[in-house]
């Protein structure tokens, strides 16, 4: 199935390392060609050098060419990856897209992203990132705002005007 070759050689390309082996591992894998939609069911895990997701389940929706045009993962989604920069970032959420036109990811619903070793997290009902772009929107709902938190390190500290 070519679906399912197009899923293997590009899926989530949040992993965006040097590695190109890309492992993927589910109960089940369905192909429909005539919807250019690959679905994986059940326990997925989808793994690149050291970066990891989980999810119950993942989307691949293909164009009309077979690359893919959107990704989705769908409850219980986690993720470890490693940044360009070294640092380790762990989040969770109910679902996780990505759009590889405009390499935005979204974070969605009870969106959790921390830094592994500092107390820097991000919590939002949507986390929205196009690292090309430098551009990060995070939202909040009437229930719970959007929230930051960050440590400064030794030696920062902010200064205050004077009034």
């Amino acid at each position: 199935m070519r679906i399912l070759f197009c899923l293997l050689c590009v899926l989530f390309c949040a992993f965006a390392n040097e590695v190109n082996e890309i492992e993927v591992r589910a109960k089940e894998f369905i192909g429909d060609e005539k919807k250019k939609i690959t679905q994986l069911k059940g326990n997925v895990e989808i793994l690149r050098a050291t970066d990891k997701l989980r999810a119950d389940e993942a989307f691949v929706y293909l164009d009309s060419n077979n690359r893919p045009d959107k990704m989705k993962a769908v409850g219980n989604v986690h993720f470890w990856l490693t940044l360009k920069d070294g640092r380790q970032i762990e989040g969770e959420s109910k679902e996780a897209l990505y759009l590889p036109s405009t390499q935005e990811y979204q974070i969605l619903g009870n969106a959790t992203v921390k830094e592994l070793g500092k107390s820097n997290v991000i919590r939002g009902d949507k986390i929205i990132v196009r690292h090309k772009d430098g551009f990060i929107n995070v939202v909040g709902n009437e229930d719970k705002p959007a929230r930051l938190i960050f440590k400064l390190e030794k030696g920062q500290e902010i200064k205050r005007s004077k009034k």
